[in-house]
């Protein structure tokens, strides 16, 4: 029996309007306005974005125009062949890198530092960017017999050929095309972990599931994590979904990622810079 730890998302439920709102991970005294970094650099072109908040008293629906954002940090992406990327400052607390500057190769380590407006230095501890195994084949099936209102359910599935010599770490995300852009369905969609290093080939392995009541197109991620980094989405995950009856989240464990001052190892930014290969499919689902 293989030795493998997955956890999944609820079902996802998709109809032809959108209603758009922020799921929020974590909630902390409105006292302790510690950073908050979001940010990934993968081997997809860039240009890559890095987002910076303060946390402050959330529930788990928020109006993004009321978040705390972090203005005129300075923000840098370094490898460790010698290249640093100081990022442009889009909008206020969103940075991203030049295309021509930085980008992700596997086998390279990355890391980021922060420079805040209030004089404190957070950087990330390096990490390699491993590369991420190849979807073989994406394809999806319709079950009639189970609707919700107008709508039918679907199932998408991947085959993928899992690679030996280590142990692995995956993140998929869903994402699903409408009106002229990608929107992404949750932070992520299911963690999964192997403790076999032998390597697998992964056939129909049902990736997501929902309804939907006409035509869509939906993207599968599949990132491959370092541990770490995939201790600290299972932290989140944990956390998220064990919220207390007011519909806040209980902390229980802290949700420290990679991101520390460089002067004072016990203050931690919240969030994490993630370092991961990725590889992506896309599936169209009729009727």
């Amino acid at each position: 029996m293989r030795n493998k730890y997955i956890f999944y998302f609820p079902v996802l439920i998709l109809f032809s309007n959108f209603s758009c709102t922020k799921t929020i991970n974590l909630d902390l005294p409105e006292t302790d306005p510690r950073l908050v970094v979001e940010g990934i650099i993968s081997n997809d072109s860039g240009p890559y974005t890095v987002k910076l908040t303060r946390t402050q008293k959330y529930s788990f629906i928020l109006d993004t125009n009321k978040m705390n954002y972090e203005k005129g940090a300075i923000v840098m992406i370094s490898d460790n062949e010698g290249i640093t990327d100081t990022l442009k400052e889009i909008s206020t607390g969103i940075f991203q890198t030049h295309k021509e500057k930085i980008t992700g190769q596997a086998g390279r380590s990355y890391h980021i530092d922060i420079f805040t407006n209030d004089g404190k230095h957070y950087k990330s501890r390096p990490e390699v960017l491993l590369a991420s195994p190849e979807i073989d084949s994406i394809y999806f099936d319709r079950d009639y017999s189970d609707r919700y209102e107008k709508s039918f359910r679907y199932n998408v599935y991947i085959d993928w050929n899992e690679p030996k010599g280590r142990i692995n770490y995956y993140m998929f995300v869903v994402s699903f095309f409408w009106g002229s852009s990608w929107h992404q369905q949750y932070e992520f969609n299911f963690l999964m972990s192997d403790n076999l290093e032998t390597g697998y080939f992964y056939k129909k392995m049902r990736a997501v599931s929902g309804y939907t009541n006409g035509y869509i197109i939906l993207k599968l991620d599949m990132y491959t994590l370092q541990k770490n980094n995939f201790d600290f989405w299972n932290i989140m995950f944990s956390q998220k979904y064990n919220s207390d009856i007011s519909g806040y989240v209980n902390n229980t464990v802290p949700l420290v990622g990679n991101i520390f001052n460089a002067n004072n190892p016990d203050d931690y930014a919240i969030g994490y810079f993630q370092v991961s290969g990725v590889s992506s499919a896309q599936v169209f689902i009729n009727r």
